[in-house]
C-alpha cells in the first residue's frame, strides 16, 4: 500500500484519503473505516511524504 501511495504521489497525483480505503478494502476484501486510514498515515507518515 505504501508502495501504491508512494507511485501515485510520484506521478503527481496524491491519493486522498477515500482512495487509500477503497484500495486497502479491496487489498484486505474487506471495509476499513477512516479511523484505520488515520492509523496508517500516522504509522507509515516518514515512509509517504515527499522528500
Amino acid at each position: 500500500l505504501v508502495e501504491y501511495i508512494r507511485g501515485l504521489t510520484a506521478r503527481g497525483l496524491p491519493p486522498t484519503r477515500a482512495i487509500i480505503q477503497n484500495f486497502a478494502s479491496n487489498i484486505l476484501k474487506k471495509h476499513v473505516r477512516e479511523g484505520w486510514v488515520s492509523r496508517f498515515i500516522n504509522r507509515n507518515y516518514d515512509y509517504l511524504i515527499s522528500k
